[in-house]
């Protein structure tokens, strides 16, 4: 049976999704849930609906009431580490498990969908470098959070996170990447896909399927958030897909170490280089350079191109 939403829903829907506080979002809530029809058409909508204005009145009650909520919060999460990638995925598909397992970040692991109602970020090691993870909250077929869409369009790598342990996997991979492909825009924004709970009974049998369908047009990184296993071939994903490289400063006289890269886009400059080490050495007298592509320690000219690996010595 059909829902038939009036117009007037859809119009609250839109506001919802622009809305900047979670009072406002809980306002708007409680005036859809009041205006849908009630029949066994409108029950996914009304449960739905219900279910997010429990959330948000929970979490007001956390902050200390509606004087907290007005206040309501950041949807920005400033970048941080060699790039800022986020996760998108249905209800249980395992984000908040991989967010905890694969960095020190404590994100609240539950089987309940939607658990997760604001953005939590971990920092994810590989190497001598960290990745910004974040996890979100579930895309829906009748919901997206805001600070998803926010997010989306600010990301350096977006990760469709689906869960190898669910026969909807296809259309739940579908939703997000609609929702990926309308926010990213114009915006440079890569996209892998995770097939999480490679431990799952019957995973084997469902990549398969996924692969088959969305093999030639994505990478799909097969992973099982629980045990770990998939999460090397992933991080080498992140640094590839994001185009990147390591230049390790020297200072005059004193042996190479790496240990602290500066991280820079593939095709950069000495003088890039210089510039994210501080501003101060951007007026640098000369250089030195070491790597595969150089002579050991030969001098190079602030608009060298630098590859990865690259160890650079300036001089003040």
């Amino acid at each position: 049976m059909p829902a038939n939403l009036p117009p007037t829903y859809y119009k609250l829907k839109h506001q919802h999704e622009t809305a900047k506080t979670d009072e406002e979002r809980l306002s708007l809530l409680e005036e859809m849930l009041r205006i849908v029809p009630k029949h066994k058409g409108t029950e996914k909508v009304v449960s739905d609906l219900r279910k997010r204005i429990a959330v948000l009145k929970k979490s007001s009650s956390a902050k200390g009431g509606k004087g907290a909520g007005k206040k309501g919060y950041s949807e920005h999460i400033p970048k941080q580490g060699a790039g800022q990638i986020v996760m998108l995925g249905p209800p249980n598909s395992g984000k908040s498990l991989l967010l905890s397992n694969f960095t020190k970040a404590k994100s609240e692991v539950s089987p309940t969908p939607y658990t997760t109602t604001m953005p939590v970020v971990g920092m994810l090691q590989y190497e001598n470098i960290q990745f910004q993870l974040i996890d979100t909250p579930s895309i829906m077929q009748d919901f997206i959070s805001p600070a998803v869409l926010t997010l989306i369009r600010n990301a350096d790598l977006c990760l469709g996170v689906v869960s190898l342990a669910s026969d909807g996997l296809l259309d739940e991979l579908d939703v997000v990447l609609t929702v990926f492909n309308d926010q990213r825009g114009d915006a440079e924004v890569g996209y892998l896909v995770v097939a999480n709970q490679l431990d799952a009974s019957g995973a084997s049998d469902r990549l398969e399927i996924l692969t088959e369908f969305y093999g030639e047009d994505l990478h799909i990184y097969p992973i099982s958030a629980e045990t770990g296993e998939g999460k090397d071939a992933l991080s080498q994903a992140f640094y590839d897909t994001l185009d990147i490289v390591r230049v390790y400063p020297k200072a005059p006289g004193k042996p190479i170490e790496r240990d602290d890269p500066i991280v820079l886009p593939n095709g950069s400059t000495v003088l890039d280089a210089a510039l994210g080490l501080h501003k101060d050495f951007a007026e640098f007298k000369f250089a030195r350079i070491w790597g595969p592509e150089w002579h050991d320690g030969q001098p190079v000219s602030r608009n060298d191109v630098i590859y990865d690996g690259d160890v650079v010595e300036f001089h003040l």
